[in-house]
């Protein structure tokens, strides 16, 4: 599995959404304060396909095996969309791995009407989305995710846009509904991508939720 390593600091695993791994402003300046891993997923982004991994717990098993083997501790993770439920199942399989967890508009929770997803800007975005089959995500909803969920048990931060077509605002309020210790967060004027969209607002509030965990919704003097 290609991993890509930028940063330094405490160590934060980044899981990229179905158009593919790309490094954003929102993770640059993460990268400030953080060594930020992105891995790519295999298949995605013209990698070989893992054949004995397709589905998104099994990434989440691989992933955990990366952690314990290259980084040797738990530490931070961040799943946008498709990543997104990686990471819950990541958060699921090895908790042992995950310390803080930040979901940005995650999928697995809700069907998606095709019609809604962004048309593929090039050959490479458009093989990457046509992985989603090999991964039994062509649809989105992930059933068994659904009823595990009652499993994770970092402390989870959910951000989700005012604008976001794709993923229902029920679906997030649901996730915070069934998660043990979770903070719901609007990014105001983001669609589904809020790292591009409000790169400065994403960045501003994960940084503080890592920084001062359940205690970032305080306002410090």
């Amino acid at each position: 599995m290609k991993v890509e390593v930028r940063g330094q600091g405490r160590p934060l695993l980044y899981l990229h959404p179905a158009g593919g791994a790309r490094w954003t402003k929102a993770l640059e300046k993460l990268a400030q304060t953080h060594t930020v891993h992105m891995p790519t997923f295999p298949g995605f982004d013209g990698t070989p396909i893992d054949p004995e991994v397709t589905a998104r717990r099994a990434l989440g098993r691989l992933l955990g095996d990366y952690i314990e083997r290259e980084v040797g501790q738990a530490c931070d993770i961040m799943g946008c969309s498709f990543g997104g439920a990686v990471a819950l199942w990541l958060a699921i399989e090895r908790p042992q791995c995950v310390d803080h967890l930040v979901l940005e508009c995650p999928g697995g929770l809700q069907s998606i009407d095709p019609a809604l997803r962004r048309d593929p800007q090039d050959e490479v975005e458009a093989q990457n989305r046509r992985m989603l089959a090999h991964y039994g995500a062509e649809d989105g909803k992930d059933e068994r995710l659904l009823q595990e969920l009652d499993r994770v048990q970092a402390v989870t931060l959910i951000l989700h846009g005012t604008e976001d077509r794709i993923i229902a605002a029920e679906s997030m309020r649901l996730l915070k509904g069934r998660l043990a210790r979770a903070f719901l967060v609007y990014v105001w004027d983001a669609a589904h991508h809020i790292e591009v969209d409000q790169p400065e607002r994403l960045a501003a509030v994960v940084q503080s939720f890592l920084e001062r965990s359940d205690a970032f919704v305080v306002r410090y003097a």
